[in-house]
């Protein structure tokens, strides 16, 4: 009687560690996206978003891929050339930007910065060389590709210029004036849909948009349409 009671015993402990093995692996199996970390968890559509700061000109890279270091002094002079060319005193920015690639020939931000000031000044194929050059040395360049859209947008290739500002977009989807170029480009087109779906994330991310946009002869065709009007109304 004892050995029977004894087998029993024995048989339900075994079967105790079989269904509970189960069950663990059961819910191993089933766990749902709520119970992974948000660390963890995938951006929208696969899309790594990386930090940059597109007011300085300067980006943090995608991966730890090896990034030229511009040289301190090149930099200092790219940030005083940055400041005229802001200024739209481009033939002064210019010889700045000459000075620190003089120092540094590899300064990916004074390459691509006096890329756009050629631009500017009517020379688009070798401002968009040097700008990419920039990316080439830094394809994580967030103001790289804004500048690219904007050599592009001067040069009257639309296309390819929202294309570049997409591509800025991908790397920072805060980029408040990749959104407004592209919304510029549609504007000139006399896209209102399109200007309200680019225009609305740049005055999300900087409500001083608003001023900007009803001041900019690129939204001339779509300025009467009372949903413009809304959007950049005060």
């Amino acid at each position: 009687m004892k050995r029977h009671i004894s087998l029993l015993l024995f048989v339900s402990v075994i079967l105790v560690i079989v269904v509970g093995s189960v069950f663990h692996i059961f819910s191993k199996n089933n766990t749902s996206d709520s119970d992974v970390p948000h660390s963890q968890a995938s951006s929208p559509a696969g899309i790594s978003v990386v930090p940059s700061s597109h007011l300085d000109g300067k980006a943090v890279p995608s991966s730890p891929m090896s990034v030229h270091v511009s040289d301190a002094q090149a930099l200092k002079l790219y940030d005083l050339a940055l400041k005229l060319y802001y200024q739209r005193q481009f033939p002064e920015a210019l010889k700045l930007f000459n000075q620190a690639l003089a120092i540094d020939p590899q300064c990916y931000e004074a390459l691509n910065a006096k890329g756009a000031t050629l631009a500017f000044q009517g020379n688009h194929e070798e401002g968009l060389a040097l700008i990419q050059q920039a990316l080439d040395l830094n394809p994580a360049f967030v103001y790289g590709h804004f500048n690219q859209g904007l050599a592009n947008e001067l040069a009257g290739r639309w296309d390819i210029a929202i294309a570049a500002y997409q591509k800025a977009l991908q790397i920072d989807n805060r980029d408040t004036w990749s959104y407004y170029g592209i919304a510029s480009i549609y504007g000139r087109q006399g896209n209102v849909a399109k200007v309200l779906e680019y225009l609305e994330p740049a005055i999300n991310l900087d409500p001083d948009v608003r001023e900007v946009a009803r001041a900019e002869r690129d939204f001339a065709s779509v300025q009467k349409d009372p949903r413009f009007q809304t959007l950049v109304q005060p």
